[in-house]
């Protein structure tokens, strides 16, 4: 285990160190007795983060100016996130011919069409804001810089921490992006249903990686870019996104996968999930991701350091520095579970335990939408011969056009109960920031083909389970709330399974 040292301290690393393995002949080499200094980042409303503050805006303000050949460049580094496929007359990079014509590492975060490849969302996220941070440091001159992060989710002095900082609504700053909810650029704190999506309450029930993976990737951090990018009510006129060079209907950069990056407020942002996870790493429930589980879909993690020098990682890689690396938060120290402490088994849903499994053919599109689905009670043994054993709930839902809004899924809600995320029978949110990006449905849609397409979420519900006494009763409840987005906007509940591992 990582341990936390005094700020400022000097470790000496005689493992792997943040620069990556030799992957090719550009690659730079993993350095032997390499010494760290281990970085501080702070919540950018502290008074002490307000250097780093200032050192993000001044860097921000040189990547701007660089062309976008240099991989150290606003462009670049927004690039690596992902970029459109074609943009008509590009303001910002003439090297990026239309149509696509990408350069080295561009178009490679885990948001992707096959679904398989979220295991690497938090990892990956990880990796690429640490590489953007010593670029920072460098061109910031300053060695102390430390990447602060947005904590939106604090429910300490909320008023403040849900506020976009001044310096980001600043128009003559580089950290400045007109493609933004309104509300945000006007000072105005979160509000309206985003505060559901920010609860992470539920979230830190989670006692498997790739069951907190995925839940975090849908909330808070896909419902704060979509907020972020077009706010939590009904979808809007839509704005000018600069990136893509036209009016886009869904919103600003945030709400897009492939302009996500080029908005400041992105690193911020992600500095927040990755300090949300370490957090609950921390906590009882919380667990490693496995080398099997990364090696289960292998990702090209390319980055390039302040150097402009390919960095390129083998999962093996990864998992030797992700629980070392050279930062941690103000209230979080970033390390590993130690050696001692049990370690959970990754998530593997197996069909012949399922409890439930039916398709209920609901369509949701407004307010709360209950259903059931039967229980087979025979199977109910398999939680009684094992007290230990977890159970999930699978939801898979279809659309034709990508969902605006945000929804929370309950079992076996009371009568009469409310339904929000602080009830003991909510299970969890579905949101789908990027839905068209990684659904394949904007490539569906130019080539003329149909455009329904199917996304699963996965719940741990072993609480509400017990809670509700579900084992015993011939149906499972199920209830799922809508906010936000147009009137007309449906889901289809294709499949629900209930499976005990």
């Amino acid at each position: 285990m990582n341990k936390p040292l005094k700020w400022g301290a000097i470790l000496f690393v005689a493992t792997l160190s943040a620069c990556g393995g030799n992957q090719s002949g550009n690659t730079e080499k993993a350095l032997q007795g390499t010494q760290q200094v281990r970085y501080l980042r702070k919540s950018l409303y502290s008074p002490k983060a307000e250097k780093d503050m200032a050192d993000l805006k001044k860097a921000l303000g040189i990547m701007r100016a660089m062309d976008c050949d240099s991989t150290s460049s606003w462009y670049y580094q927004g690039a690596i996130h992902w970029v459109p496929d074609t943009i008509p007359n590009n303001p910002f990079c003439a090297s990026y011919h239309y149509p696509k014509d990408l350069k080295e590492a561009w178009d490679n975060c885990t948001h992707t069409k096959s679904k398989k490849e979220v295991i690497h969302f938090l990892v990956w996220h990880r990796l690429y804001i640490y590489h953007f941070e010593k670029i920072v440091r460098k061109l910031s001159g300053d060695p102390n810089f430390s990447l602060p992060y947005w904590g939106y989710t604090d429910t300490v002095n909320a008023q403040q921490s849900r506020t976009m900082p001044a310096i980001y609504r600043d128009t003559k700053s580089s950290l400045y992006e007109k493609a933004r909810l309104d509300s945000l650029n006007n000072g105005a704190p979160l509000h309206g249903e985003i505060l559901e999506f920010i609860d992470l309450k539920n979230l830190f029930d989670n006692t498997t990686y790739a069951g907190f993976n995925k839940n975090m990737n849908a909330a808070p951090h896909g419902a704060m870019h979509d907020y972020i990018g077009y706010g939590n009510s009904e979808a809007g006129k839509g704005m000018f996104n600069s990136i893509k060079q036209k009016f886009d209907k869904g919103g600003g950069l945030m709400q897009d996968v492939k302009t996500a990056a080029y908005d400041p407020i992105f690193w911020v942002h992600h500095a927040n999930i990755d300090r949300v996870w370490q957090k609950w790493t921390n906590t009882n429930n919380g667990q490693e991701v496995t080398l099997a589980e990364l090696k289960s879909v292998p990702w090209p993690y390319i980055f390039f350091d302040e150097n402009g020098k390919k960095v390129q990682y083998t999962m093996e890689e990864v998992m030797k520095i992700l629980y070392t690396m050279d930062y941690d938060y103000d209230d979080t120290p970033v390390q590993g579970k130690p050696a001692n402490v049990l370690k959970a088994a990754p998530l593997q849903l197996q069909a012949k335990n399922a409890l439930a499994s039916q398709s209920p053919n609901v369509v949701v599109n407004k307010g709360v939408t209950n259903f059931t689905v039967a229980n087979n009670t025979a199977k109910t043994n398999l939680l009684k011969s094992n007290a230990n054993q977890k159970v999930f709930m699978n939801v898979t839902v279809s659309y034709t056009k990508a969902p605006k809004g945000g929804y929370e899924v309950f079992l076996n809600l009371p009568k009469g109960a409310v339904a929000n995320s602080k009830s003991d029978y909510f299970s969890g949110f579905m949101t789908f920031f990027g839905a068209d990006h990684h659904s394949g449905m904007e490539d569906m849609k130019m080539e003329g083909m149909p455009t329904k397409m199917q996304e699963t979420f996965t719940f741990e519900i072993s609480k509400e389970f017990n809670l509700s006494k579900a084992g015993g009763q011939p149906n499972f409840n199920i209830s799922i709330k809508k906010y936000g987005g147009a009137p007309q906007e449906e889901l289809k509940v294709e499949n629900v399974s209930i499976i005990v591992q």
